[in-house]
């Protein structure tokens, strides 16, 4: 992919090599890396339980949105979600994520499509799950104040929950940093 020198492991000999080397280390350090696990657990609960409230808002939000993030964005897969996504959910992403090219030129997550977001919740990446668009933030602010609260301490968990589980990952996988 020219011009995203930002994105990791574009290509499928790098996001194989990414994998086969997460999946290694998880042998290599068989029983060490327990935290890891029982943190990224601890986050797929978290995300569960953003699910509905997510859901609620984007069933009054997006449907009528006309600058679509999926279509506007460039998104991908970090370390961070791929530590949880194998450890959390004992899988990978097919690949990164890439753009697709529709009929009109117009380019969209290629897990877009017209009912929404094509993976569950929790196969997502974090920022797709933490980004609000400012209609939004104001209709949690106008109507769901609760709910904004709630959403707000469940993002705050998760991404001390993901900081932790990377930690956690490097500190058994590299005694010696």
């Amino acid at each position: 992919m020219k011009g995203h020198a930002n994105i990791p492991w574009c290509s499928a000999e790098e996001w194989n090599q990414v994998i086969l080397s997460i999946k290694r280390i998880d042998r290599l350090y068989e029983g060490k890396l327990d935290r890891v696990y029982d943190t990224a657990i601890k986050i797929r609960q978290k995300f569960e339980e953003l699910s509905e409230p997510i859901e609620k808002i984007c069933s009054h939000t997006c449907v009528y949105c006309e600058d679509v993030c999926c279509v506007r964005a460039t998104i991908w897969y970090d370390f961070k979600d791929l530590l949880y996504i194998y450890f959390g959910l004992n899988t990978f992403p097919e690949s990164q994520i890439i753009k697709k090219i529709e009929g009109n030129r117009q380019r969209s997550c290629w897990h877009f499509s017209e009912k929404g977001c094509m993976l569950s919740r929790i196969e997502r990446p974090f920022v797709c799950i933490w980004y609000f668009c400012s209609v939004q933030k104001k209709y949690l602010v106008l109507h769901h104040h609760k709910i904004k609260e709630s959403i707000d301490k469940l993002l705050i968990d998760i991404k001390d929950l993901r900081n932790k589980m990377e930690e956690e990952f490097i500190r058994v996988s590299c005694p010696n940093l």
